[in-house]
């Protein structure tokens, strides 16, 4: 019954004739119970606020994004800020982060140097987020991914956590740096390296000799690996 009631057994066609004399249905809940389990109740009404239902638990939900942070073994300390407090953005958002350490040249070398980089990153994350994924290489790149916790979650709809991220995103945003620019900026650098490296002689042609305008973008290629390679071991103190 409508009130929740059991009215015991009833013939199926009383049964349907009694929610009829309701201006109800009757809806077969349980089939394969002996005998079968049947509700009277306003069917109409019953699939609204079943959908009225769905509609705010889908409002209510927040889907997790993946955000992306480039890294580079030769990140300056006041690059690393801006991107530490990027990645706190995002995960306070209640997205997850994926952290990119990107090597060009023989910077693969010193992997011990960007993991020490990676996992100062990593740390200064722990308070709100968690290692989802750990450190690890894959191709030319070291990668992780850090998920925020539940309480992280918790506070990420809250008007003022919102409020707080908008204005440190502006506050960034003044200061020259943009997190949206970042993926096309490496992405640029990228292509840059490519362009001067494209006239320099490969392996397969090694045989003929090299012209002047060749030589000369090999040894500015060489300078700049050496270069990021100075700067890198400066960073870290290392000899």
């Amino acid at each position: 019954m409508p009130d929740g009631t059991n009215k015991g057994i009833f013939d199926t066609r009383d049964a349907i004739e009694l929610a009829r004399s309701m201006h109800m249905d009757l809806i077969e809940v349980a089939p394969n119970a002996d005998p079968p389990v049947c509700r009277i109740l306003d069917y109409g009404r019953f699939t609204y606020e079943r959908e009225k239902k769905e509609r705010a638990a889908r409002k209510s939900q927040k889907l997790i994004e993946v955000k992306g942070v480039q890294l580079r073994p030769k990140t300056t300390d006041h690059d690393l800020a801006f991107k530490i407090r990027a990645a706190r953005r995002f995960l306070e958002s209640g997205n997850k982060v994926k952290i990119n350490m990107r090597f060009r040249g023989r910077e693969a070398v010193h992997q011990h140097v960007a993991l020490k980089l990676m996992d100062r990153f990593i740390q200064a994350l722990l308070d709100i987020g968690f290692v989802e994924v750990a450190p690890t290489m894959e191709g030319k790149m070291m990668i992780a991914v850090v998920a925020p916790t539940q309480a992280t979650l918790a506070a990420a709809h809250l008007k003022s956590t919102k409020q707080r991220i908008a204005a440190e995103r502006e506050a960034d945003r003044a200061a020259g740096y943009n997190e949206e620019d970042e993926s096309v900026a490496v992405e640029e650098e990228d292509e840059g390296e490519e362009e001067e490296s494209a006239g320099i002689p490969t392996v397969a042609d090694e045989s003929k000799p090299m012209t002047k305008e060749q030589e000369a973008a090999l040894r500015r290629l060489q300078n700049r690996q050496k270069l990021a390679e100075k700067r890198a071991n400066e960073q870290f103190g290392l000899p």
